[in-house]
């Protein structure tokens, strides 16, 4: 083959597209890294595939807030065209997402906790990277160091760096002690993660466990109303 061939071909195949699958709730496509896996075992049990690679035929889930909304038994009828459901389920399977988001992001932070900047001066320090940084608070942080971060990285977005990338803020489901257990430390406030870290695995995560939860909390009140 000729070198000009072989450069001909890298480029095409560094220009093709994401693989893209369509959400079983809302219909629409995205890339598939963005949505989560679904299987459905033996048992008719239904089950996240976060490495979207077990040997079973699947579906996937956007988790946008409002495909979760809308989602319910119902929906996971239709699943009885090409699977075999147990149903009711979906009271279950949220209870079931949630708990293993969980577990993965437990494994993904631990696996990070070498390259991460621990702590409020670790993370200020790294406001002086131009890198993209995804700053990571425990639930229970104290209010002092939400408000003196959130202002480094409002002052970093006006321009005082011009040339950095990205920052973004986000609060985690986890308290202190629990994010300490994560990263090897004892408790940890705050933790910064660069763009040489899986950041958007990470923060997909802590998205899909706030909608979780919110979705948890109001099945939790609507029973305490009507129940």
């Amino acid at each position: 083959m000729k070198l000009a061939d072989g450069l001909k071909t890298d480029l095409t195949m560094s220009q093709k597209k994401p693989v893209q699958r369509t959400c079983f709730a809302c219909r629409q496509t995205e890339e598939k890294s963005k949505l989560l896996r679904l299987v459905v075992d033996n048992d008719g049990q239904i089950w996240p595939d976060f490495s979207a690679k077990l040997p079973s035929r699947g579906l996937y889930l956007c988790l946008q807030e409002a495909c979760l909304m809308a989602m319910s038994d119902k929906s996971l009828y239709r699943l009885k065209r090409d699977f075999s459901p147990q149903l009711p389920q979906w009271e279950v399977l949220q209870q079931r997402i949630f708990d293993m988001l969980a577990l993965r992001l437990q494994q993904l932070l631990n696996g990070m906790k070498r390259s991460s900047a621990v702590g409020r001066d670790a993370v200020m320090h790294q406001m002086w990277d131009k890198k993209s940084l995804l700053i990571l608070f425990a639930a229970d942080a104290g209010d002092a160091v939400l408000r003196q971060i959130n202002d480094a990285v409002d002052k970093r977005a006006l321009g005082e760096m011009k040339s950095a990338k990205h920052a973004e803020v986000m609060v985690s489901l986890l308290g202190a002690k629990a994010l300490g257990s994560a990263l090897g430390r004892e408790k940890v406030s705050v933790v910064a993660f660069t763009e040489g870290n899986p950041l958007q695995k990470l923060h997909q995560i802590c998205i899909w466990q706030q909608r979780l939860a919110s979705l948890l909390g109001n099945n939790k009140e609507n029973k305490v109303t009507h129940g």
